[in-house]
Order: structure tokens, then sequence, then C-alpha cells
């Protein structure tokens, strides 16, 4: 049976799309709205880093796209032990903030994220290789903290660092809550030598956190 086309308004607009993206923007919002009020002390304490795993929770299922889905997934890595340590607290610190930066840039579509505004490889490189293939890691992860990224790597047989890439690196991998404004960041020396690297022929690659995470189980 062929698919049936997507209902249409009076100019022609796709109906069910258009109020799901108006619905996912207001939910995007709020996020960033409980993100903000939490963080204006400074800090996440363990009440509300449960008030926000619980609301995320909610919200995600009926959102499935970024950011909740990456979001949910590191909340439940954190919560997987059913505690939030001081350390995981912090991490989600860092996330709210990047959830608050992100608020702060200009609307996006949403297909689109923070790292589609960086020099990626396009088309990026499929598959990825991971065995004895040398990765550099840089920005923050939806996927999780520095170390949760590393593991994945090398669980695959890959070589991860987050050391500035050289002529032997083969990846650039970009956290998604990479900045805009990437070249006034710490990581951006990273990502500009990389770029400098790809210019000289040396085969190195640069992707997005969402690319990498395709090949990674």
């Amino acid at each position: 049976m062929a698919p049936q086309p997507t209902p249409s308004d009076a100019h022609g607009q796709p109906v069910r799309l258009f109020h799901r993206a108006n619905n996912t923007a207001k939910a995007v919002d709020q996020l960033v709205g409980i993100c903000t009020g939490i963080l204006a002390d400074g800090e996440v304490n363990e009440n509300e880093a449960v008030f926000f795993a619980e609301w995320v929770r909610k919200h995600a299922p009926a959102e499935p796209v970024w950011p909740f889905t990456d979001v949910l997934q590191r909340i439940e890595r954190i919560f997987a032990d059913g505690v939030c340590d001081a350390e995981e607290r912090a991490e989600l610190k860092d996330v709210m903030e990047a959830l608050c930066g992100f608020s702060q840039e200009p609307p996006l579509p949403m297909a689109e994220n923070l790292s589609t505004s960086l020099p990626l490889c396009m088309p990026q490189p499929h598959p990825l290789l991971f065995a004895n293939q040398q990765f550099v890691v840089t920005g923050k992860f939806a996927y999780g903290a520095r170390t949760a990224v590393f593991e994945a790597i090398t669980a695959l047989g890959g070589l991860p660092t987050d050391s500035a890439p050289t002529k032997t690196t083969n990846y650039v991998v970009i956290g998604v809550f990479a900045s805009r404004d990437w070249i006034n960041t710490s990581h951006g020396r990273k990502i500009e030598k990389a770029v400098q690297l790809r210019e000289k022929g040396t085969g190195i690659s640069i992707v997005s956190e969402e690319h990498w995470k395709q090949f990674v189980h």
C-alpha cells in the first residue's frame, strides 16, 4: 500500500508537522525555563536533580526529538543506580547550562542542532571505523560524561583522546553541546587544528556526536 500523503492546510503547509514542531518548540521553552530556574543559585541540589529527571521522563516520550532524546538517555544513565551523587549533579548542571545556551541562539530547524554550524565533513563518513582508529573527543556530549564517551570508543577498538589532533588522528568527534561561537571556546583550538589537517589532505574526518552515535551501541 502506498504511503498516505501528509495532510496540508489551505496554504499547502503540512498540518501535522507544523503542530508537532510548534508543540516541541513550546516544550523546549518549558525545559529551558526549568533549567534557568534551577541554575538561579548556581548549583543543582539532589531535589532539583530528581525534579529535572522526572520532568524530562514525563515529557520526552511525547517529544522524540533532540534535545529530549539525548537528555533523557543521559538522565537514565545517571540515575541507573537510583541515586545522583555530587559528580553526577555537576554533570546535570553542565547539561542545563548547555540547554540555556541553546535557548539564547537564533531558532534552528528541528532537524538541526548546535553542531551543524561547525566545520563538519559533508557528507560525513559512513560507516565510522573504530578498530585501531584514533579519535579526538571535544565539546560536551549529550551521550554522557567524557569517560562514558571514551569507554564507548574503546569498547569498539578505537583509541580515544582529548588531546589536540595530529597527522595520525582519524576522527574528531564534536559533542552536540558545542557552541555556535566555537572559534572563541576552549575546544575551538582543536577544531581549528583539525580543519588545517583536513585541508592538508591527512584524511582526518570531523564528525558530529549525532553521526558518531549511530555507530555506538
